[in-house]
C-alpha cells in the first residue's frame, strides 16, 4: 500500500511540475479578416473586352468602364487609367479665360488650345468657344 501511495503522489508531483513548464495562457489575438483578393487587368486586347464593358466618352475622350475601372483605348488594346476628371465643358460653350495647364496645338492651319481632352478656339473677342477638332 505504501508503495502505491509513493507512486501516486510521484505521478502528482511529475504531472504538476511538467505544468509550471507549459506556456502561459494568452489571450487570443484577432487575425485581420482576409479580404477577397481583387485582380486589376492592366490591358484588354480591343476584342477581347468583356460583355460587361460599358462604353463612355468623356470630354471627347472614349473610355471602355470595367468592373469600376477607366480603360482607354491606345492603338490595339484598352489600357487602365485613373478616373476622368468631373469637369466637363459643353459643345459649344464659351468661356472667358482658358483652363490652366492648356496648351495650343496647331490643325490644319487653324490654332487651338487643349486641357484633358478638351478642345478650345479663340472667339477673338478674349472668349474661347469648345470645339471638337
Amino acid at each position: 500500500m505504501k508503495n502505491n501511495t509513493r507512486y501516486i503522489i510521484g505521478m502528482t508531483l511529475l504531472i504538476l511540475s511538467c505544468s509550471s513548464l507549459a506556456d502561459p495562457w494568452k489571450k487570443h489575438k484577432h487575425h485581420r479578416h482576409h479580404k477577397k483578393e481583387v485582380h486589376v487587368v492592366h490591358h484588354y486586347d480591343r476584342h477581347r473586352l468583356p460583355d460587361s464593358a460599358i462604353f463612355l466618352a468623356i470630354a471627347g475622350v472614349s473610355y471602355a468602364l470595367i468592373n469600376g475601372q477607366y480603360y482607354k483605348e491606345n492603338d490595339d488594346h484598352y489600357v487602365v487609367v485613373e478616373k476622368p476628371p468631373k469637369r466637363r465643358y459643353r459643345l459649344g460653350q464659351v468661356i472667358r479665360k482658358l483652363p490652366e495647364g492648356a496648351t495650343a496645338v496647331n490643325k490644319r492651319g487653324q490654332q487651338y488650345f487643349v486641357s484633358r481632352g478638351d478642345w478650345f478656339l479663340s472667339t477673338g473677342q478674349g472668349k474661347f468657344v469648345v470645339v471638337r477638332p
